[in-house]
């Protein structure tokens, strides 16, 4: 009877002492206030109920601290062009100071790994560096943090500083031209920029419960958040389960380990080098393949070896996305994670002397796929001191596809990146009561395999972020994805064309939401372009447009197809002067596609500010754009800014 009551006791806080005075990381010396919004201060160390007070020059709140003795004070709207010391004063007596405070705009940039990309990443590093300094920008920096529940503060990867050249270089490159772009606007509003970002996170990493929950998810799939949350560990040994079962059903390999087994022949199964991304070996039919792989190698032990061994342990780097290991055919493991690294402590008994056999299963549900290594990790540790390195040469063998799967797996929600709300309560949960002026998302490449979904997630994340900042109207500039992937001398229906196009849509109904064209500034093989420069002097221009009220050309967007005596004539909104085809005659990349879904690349010209096509063949219910990967594309507004690749019915003929 005394158990219950000590562990009773042990979860119950108790008061908490005063002392010291701390303020939340996100509020520090040196940073932005929003200028026309309140400005929430947030802390910890006073007395249970004691008051703390907060001022900033003629402006002063109070408010009780809790029975932890945490606080929160909220000054009322602030003026532009204020700059000083905040002070905290707690009844008692504690003080502290954040110095070199100034009111002016706050952005947050948030998304990928296009956002993630630091300005020492990008092109021109030195010179975009060194000529930051002195410069009315200051830059806050967010460090890569999950959590299964909302998070009370972030973790800083650097706090707020003004701009300088060792500061810079770490921070967002596009974030950074963005705020360049602003500034030329107004060089006497100092600008606050927060970078918050992890590259190949989906959209659905950085949205809340509620927010999902709107967007359609399922309450199995919060539900593994929530079980996370409560008990890592048995939700990882539940799901690592609930994986396996799942595979059983879908899998011919996996239906009772049958290609895990020692006996198996594997003579015929194609090679592959080790460690490395499936979709980047240069193999037929690997590029682009989304599914299950399995992977087959061996390694020989003499029997000294084996009766030598130490707690054996078979290390084999990263793996995306999960995985399952057996050894001569004994399920060593799982892991499910594709950032985790992979040792598996070999049971007793498993190993043997002679050849002995690795299969690994591998569930690949986006993106890149396989061993990420690095090479040097992958072994086998028969001590602490004998480590043989594994074979670099494996056989493998495809599985089922994942667009054969004839159910999802079971969700890792907690898995960062790619999993469900785990950014959200680590890094912008934190920012509660924080002002901002808009919002900055680049962001979608790892949804592409799922675009179909995306305008609903899409949706749902702006409005919940604009709710949770206190904004309904919260300005939010989203840059539409570059061109990356194969091109292709035939029409193809390309994840990423289905991507762009739920961003333009979703931008396009809601006036307080801009599209950063970014279509012309793709590299076809590196998901990374380094010239962020453009792309962010686009972002500070739809800023400018939707935030600021100047008058900036918003991208062109199609209103109408419609057949004429000259062809099917396309009309465009947005075009600030008209049309210009750049280095040829004829504008490219457009399509004609009919009812049966089949699409052919059609011949079409500039006439004033339409765009004409012919049509041979088939009628065409629908005109595609730019609906590739990487597509050629050189039709521009005149202002600069390029059309958006995009798809739109053709009007029907009127009786």
């Amino acid at each position: 009877m005394i158990r219950p009551v000590l562990i009773a006791l042990a979860f119950a806080a108790p008061p908490a002492l005063a002392g010291p005075l701390v303020v939340a990381p996100h509020l520090s010396s040196h940073m932005v206030l929003q200028q026309g919004k309140s400005a929430a201060f947030r802390g910890s160390g006073a007395q249970p109920g004691e008051q703390v007070t907060v001022s900033f020059n003629a402006a002063s709140a109070s408010a009780a601290a809790d029975a932890q003795g945490r606080w929160q004070v909220t000054l009322p709207p602030l003026a532009p062009g204020q700059g000083g010391t905040v002070i905290v004063r707690t009844a008692s007596g504690q003080s502290t100071r954040l110095d070199d405070v100034v009111t002016g705009d706050v952005w947050l940039c948030s998304g990928q790994s296009n956002m993630d990309l630091p300005v020492s990443g990008s092109a021109n590093p030195e010179r975009t560096a060194r000529e930051s300094a002195g410069l009315p920008i200051r830059l806050l920096k967010v460090k890569r943090t999950a959590s299964a529940t909302p998070a009370r503060e972030i973790v800083p990867e650097f706090g707020w500083a003004r701009a300088a050249p060792d500061v810079v270089s770490g921070f967002s490159a596009a974030c950074w031209y963005m705020a360049r772009e602003i500034l030329n606007h107004d060089p006497k509003t100092p600008l606050g920029m927060i970078h918050a970002a992890w590259g190949g996170s989906t959209i659905e990493d950085w949205m809340s419960p509620a927010a999902l929950r709107a967007a359609g998810a399922s309450k199995d799939q919060l539900g593994w958040v929530e079980r996370y949350a409560m008990n890592p560990h048995a939700a990882v040994a539940a799901a690592a389960a609930a994986t396996d079962d799942w595979a059983e059903r879908v899998d011919p390999g996996s239906t009772d380990a049958a290609w895990a087994a020692p006996g198996f022949d594997d003579n015929s199964w194609d090679r592959i080098a080790v460690p490395g991304q499936w979709e980047r070996s240069g193999i037929d039919g690997l590029r682009g393949y989304d599914g299950i792989m399995w992977f087959r190698n061996r390694i020989a032990l003499t029997a000294a070896e084996v009766a030598s061994t130490q707690d054996a342990t078979l290390h084999l780097g990263r793996i995306d996305e999960r995985d399952t290991l057996w050894v001569n055919g004994v399920r060593v493991g799982a892991t499910l994670v594709a950032a985790e690294q992979r040792s598996y402590r070999i049971p007793a008994g498993v190993l043997r002397a002679g050849d002995n056999i690795i299969a690994v299963r591998v569930i690949d549900e986006m993106g890149g796929g396989g061993f990420s290594g690095p090479s040097e990790a992958l072994s086998l540790a028969l001590s602490a001191t004998a480590r043989k390195p594994l074979p670099r040469t494996w056989r493998y063998r495809r599985g089922t596809t994942e667009s054969a799967w004839s159910e999802a797996p079971p969700a890792i929600p907690w898995s960062m990146p790619r999993g469900m709300t785990m950014a959200w309560n680590g890094m912008i949960a934190p920012l509660g009561g924080t002002g901002l002026r808009g919002i900055a998302w680049y962001q979608g490449e790892s949804n592409s395999s799922r675009a179909g979904s995306y305008p609903a997630l899409l949706r749902a994340w702006r409005s919940s972020w604009r709710t949770y900042f206190a904004d309904p109207s919260l300005p939010v500039v989203i840059v539409q994805l570059p061109g990356y992937g194969p091109r292709s001398a035939r029409p193809v229906d390309a994840p990423w064309a289905r991507l762009r196009e739920a961003q333009r849509l979703v931008a396009l109904d809601d006036p307080a939401t801009g599209l950063a064209v970014a279509i012309d500034l793709g590299i076809p093989g590196d998901i990374h372009p380094a010239h962020k420069d453009v792309v962010g002097q686009r972002m500070g221009q739809e800023a400018l447009r939707i935030a600021y009220g100047a008058k900036r050309p918003a991208a062109p967007q199609p209103v109408a197809a419609v057949r004429t005596s000259q062809g099917i004539a396309i009309t465009f909104a947005g075009l600030a002067g008209g049309l210009d085809v750049i280095g040829a005659a004829e504008p490219i990349g457009f399509e004609l596609c009919d009812a049966k879904g089949t699409c052919r690349f059609a011949r079409a010209r500039v006439v004033q500010d339409r765009v004409v096509l012919v049509e041979p063949g088939n009628p065409a219910i629908e005109i595609r754009y730019a609906w590739q990967g990487s597509p050629p594309i050189n039709l521009y507004a005149r202002s600069g800014v390029p059309v958006p690749p995009f798809r739109i019915a053709i009007a029907a003929a009127k009786p």
